[in-house]
């Protein structure tokens, strides 16, 4: 057996399968935890002010059909007001009021590089402060910083932020600290100087925008938010398993399955070598193995075959050379008819010979039904036959020598026809095996019972069953003669008496056999029978 791949080891195999797997999911959690990032940094993205500044509908005033989350995202919004705070038109309605010139000033200019930190805490009399710290970088790359304390009504205790304010109003306050509360972020942007948009809004000062929420809660959002791509693992995980899966079916499964068609193959009696076929070194050498085996069993079933033919012939044989002591008997009596024996023993030479030729007679036919239908060229020549008709017209035919041998028959016979492929004389030998063992083996008042019944077929496209039953209530056959009453030479139960060459059941098997049917002896024993056997033949196909 060549194979047409490398000789690749098992073990090989599933290494790399297995590095391939690892691999497969190495890079899967990198892909995900990139994508998990990416999606992070565009939920937390800073707004785009000047973008929306220039945006034509922004530069046109159609403020209604600017797209604010192109820009803001999706909770953005935003305000043109007037130098004196006046709101000419805000695109979340949120706003109730004008902004006052010092509320201007406390909103953080968006181009200005800087931002506003503060923290709440008590002082030592116990009273509410605020402490502001503003960073502001500078072209440098260093940072300077303001500070300023608050008290809890937002009037100036120490330090400043260089914007003239002593004090300052709770919504300048929420403005002034917006980077850090829990609200949106309020950003300003001077368009003043875009020429479009004063045209389209005269007096127009500034964008305010209302943008994200920048709290804890917020950023704790985004993170869980971009956390779910993590959840892309289990489909990605679920395709990586099922490609590994398809591999190892390709290189290991497949070989496999054709292993086992060849086993079934061999065990069904087909042709089970398996020739070219690819798979791990060790598989091709259960291949190959499988090839010598199967030459190995061609060989035997040969060798088989061949006793098989030499035990026909040795029983052809015999049954011939048992004539001879028959034609040496039929001499001897002619012999004594001739005179040639003492008168006074001749009575019982005549009662011996005559007896001794019987029984010699019924061996040699045996043996010489048995050679012929054991012999590979034995057929059967049916006929379509009513199976009921055949099994009443049989009965009529044995019912003077069952009544004449004290036995009593019962037979349950359907009137319907039950049509089968018959090939009656066969059939009747059959039978006669099985009834002539009854009346041989029993005592007088034995019951036989005969019964025929149809079994539907198991679709409309197959054949329907007819069985039929041979009992009787004798003495029954037990032990290990039960077992294989249907070999050839085996006899009934060894308590029996009477001779035979224990042929008649093995020759009545082999013509149901050739009917296409079965026949067995039915163990446990029926309700009021010690021996039944059953006989299951083929009908014809059913009719619609």
């Amino acid at each position: 057996m060549k194979s047409k791949g490398k000789n690749r080891r098992l073990v090989t195999l599933l290494a790399k399968g297995y590095l391939g797997f690892t691999l497969a999911l190495v890079l899967i959690f990198f892909f995900v935890s990139w994508l998990n990032e990416a999606y992070f940094d565009w939920l937390s993205r800073m707004p785009d002010v000047e973008s929306l500044a220039r945006d034509r509908n922004m530069q046109a005033g159609k403020y209604d059909e600017v797209k604010t989350g192109k820009y803001l995202g999706k909770d953005g919004g935003f305000a043109i007001i007037t130098g004196e705070g006046k709101i000419i038109y805000d695109s979340t309605g949120s706003l109730k009021r004008d902004f006052t010139p010092g509320e201007i000033d406390c909103i953080q200019p968006y181009d200005e590089q800087s931002y506003i930190n503060y923290v709440s805490f008590t002082n030592e009399e116990g009273n509410q402060e605020n402490l502001l710290t503003k960073y502001t970088f500078n072209d440098n790359g260093e940072t300077d910083e303001q500070v300023m304390i608050l008290d809890d009504n937002y009037v100036v205790q120490e330090g400043g932020l260089g914007d003239g304010h002593s004090s300052y109003t709770p919504q300048e306050f929420e403005y002034l600290t917006s980077q850090y509360s829990d609200g949106p972020v309020y950003l300003k942007y001077d368009i003043s100087g875009t020429l479009s948009v004063n045209k389209a809004v005269e007096n127009a000062k500034y964008l305010v925008v209302m943008s994200y929420d920048s709290s804890l809660d917020s950023y704790q959002n985004m993170y869980s938010k971009a956390d779910r791509v993590f959840l892309l693992m289990i489909p990605l995980y679920l395709i990586a398993i099922v490609s590994f899966l398809l591999w190892m079916n390709r290189m290991i499964k497949k070989p496999l399955v054709e292993l086992n068609s060849a086993v079934d193959r061999l065990a069904s009696g087909g042709n089970s070598r398996l020739g070219d076929m690819d798979g791990p070194w060790e598989i091709q050498t259960i291949g190959k193995n499988m090839d010598r085996m199967a030459d190995m069993l061609a060989a035997s079933e040969a060798e088989r075959k061949k006793m098989d033919d030499e035990r026909q012939r040795i029983l052809a044989d015999i049954s011939h050379d048992l004539k001879t002591p028959i034609t040496v008997i039929s001499g001897y009596a002619k012999a004594i008819s001739d005179g040639k024996v003492p008168p006074e023993k001749v009575d019982s030479y005549l009662k011996l010979i005559d007896r001794k030729s019987e029984e010699l007679n019924s061996l040699i036919n045996s043996f010489h039904e048995y050679s012929k239908v054991e012999h590979p060229e034995f057929t059967i020549s049916p006929d379509e036959k009513d199976i009921c008709e055949f099994m009443r017209g049989y009965l009529a035919e044995r019912y003077d020598e069952i009544k004449l041998s004290g036995f009593t028959l019962k037979a349950v016979i359907p009137e319907t026809p039950i049509m089968c492929s018959l090939d009656s004389y066969q059939m009747k030998r059959a039978l006669d095996n099985i009834l002539y063992n009854s009346l041989k083996y029993n005592s007088l008042g034995t019951v036989i019972a005969v019964s025929v019944n149809e079994r539907e077929p198991a679709d409309e496209s197959r054949h329907g069953k007819v069985k039929i039953t041979l009992a009787d209530n004798g003495t029954g056959i037990t032990g290990e003669n039960a077992e294989n009453i249907f070999e050839p030479f085996v006899m009934g139960d060894k308590s029996r008496s009477g001779g035979g060459s224990g042929l008649g059941l093995a020759i009545t098997k082999r013509i149901i056999t050739a009917h296409g049917g079965t026949i067995r002896l039915i163990d446990p024993k029926p309700d009021g029978f010690s021996t039944e056997f059953e006989i299951i033949l083929p009908t014809n196909l059913k009719k619609s």
